[in-house]
Order: C-alpha cells, then sequence, then structure tokens
C-alpha cells in the first residue's frame, strides 16, 4: 500500500494582528487585507477548557467574503442560514466559534503537484476539503465534536451506486463474497 504523508498546519485566521477571530465579529480592515484570497478553512465551536463541541470544514475563493456570507446570509443561501443558527446558538451557550486556515507542504499525487499557490482552483480547494473531512471522520469515531457538514442524499446515492459497481467489478474477477467483503471492511467502505 502506497502511503500519502501531507504535512500541514491549521492557521488562526485573525481579526487584527495577533488577536483570533472570534464569531461573530465583522469583517476587520485586516481581515480584508489578509483574507480575501482561496483557502480551505475550518469553523470550530468550542469551551476552553471543555474542548471541541464541532466542526464545520469549507473552501472558498474569497475568506473576507466567505465569513461576511455566515455573519449575514441570503434567504437562499442554506448552508449559511444553518451554520449562522447553530454559531449563534453557541455563542448563547458561552461557548466560542473561531476561524482556521488550512496550511501545507507541496504534495504529489502521481504526477500531480499540489501546492498553497494552487488554491485558485477550485478543484484543488474541494479535493483538500474532502480529505480533511476523511481525516476528521477517521479521528471522530463516536461523540463530539460532531461534524457540521452535511451529506446531501444524493451523494449517498451516487455513492452507494459507485460501491456497488466496483463490488460487481471484483465479483468479475472472481472474488468471492467473504472476499470483498473484507476488501471493503478493510478499506472501511460502507453503503450510506
Amino acid at each position: 500500500m502506497n502511503i500519502l504523508e501531507i504535512t500541514h498546519r491549521w492557521a488562526d485566521v485573525q481579526s487584527a494582528q495577533g488577536y483570533n477571530y472570534l464569531y461573530p465579529t465583522v469583517v476587520s480592515p485586516y481581515m480584508k487585507e489578509q483574507y480575501c484570497r482561496p483557502v480551505v478553512y475550518r469553523w470550530m465551536v468550542w469551551t476552553p477548557g471543555y474542548g471541541i463541541h464541532a466542526y464545520y470544514v469549507g473552501e472558498t475563493d474569497n475568506l473576507a467574503r466567505r465569513i461576511q456570507q455566515c455573519l449575514r446570509p441570503g434567504k437562499t443561501q442554506a448552508t449559511n442560514l444553518r451554520l449562522k443558527a447553530y454559531f449563534d446558538e453557541a455563542v448563547n451557550q458561552k461557548q466560542q466559534v473561531e476561524l482556521q486556515s488550512l496550511v501545507f507542504e507541496p504534495f504529489q499525487v502521481n504526477k500531480v503537484s499540489l501546492t498553497m499557490e494552487l488554491l485558485g482552483h477550485t478543484h484543488i480547494r474541494r479535493i483538500l476539503e474532502n480529505l480533511v473531512l476523511v481525516w476528521l471522520d477517521a479521528e471522530i469515531s463516536s461523540g463530539p465534536p460532531i461534524i457540521l457538514n452535511r451529506v446531501l442524499e444524493q451523494d449517498k446515492e451516487r455513492s452507494n451506486r459507485r460501491i456497488d459497481s466496483a463490488l460487481s467489478s471484483l465479483k468479475q474477477l472472481g472474488l468471492t463474497d467473504e472476499q470483498t467483503g473484507r476488501l471493503l471492511e478493510k478499506l472501511k467502505i460502507t453503503q450510506a
């Protein structure tokens, strides 16, 4: 098995130099200067001394604008409305809502190099966003923190179709049901 190790860290988004951004602070001039750029980000809902309650992972071509959309979502922005409601309730419960951006060392998958400079490409950000969601899912077996990203029904259906197709292909190669079951268990693949 090939192993891909990605050296990364989460950098705190700051509202002013040396001061971490806390929801629902408005976007400051400093933030407009520093964060009008593409990023993969995560919101963290946590209580000091207790720990992290929830994460939301996303990608955007302009983090400052994305924050503003979360603070003042439009009527048709379902995700922003949902996040705002959750974050507002968290703040009412004396929890903190902070924001971080992903920083990573360049890495390569096959012949494709991924670097911070390529975050302007939507597909690169989405690859990283989904990798982060997989990492978080692997770290969190049950209970808090929860992942606030919703898996859409159409995504579940698409995944199930792909798993069914893969199972059919494995059977055509001569694998038994028991062998395919062990393989899926080893890969931790389950149908939704």
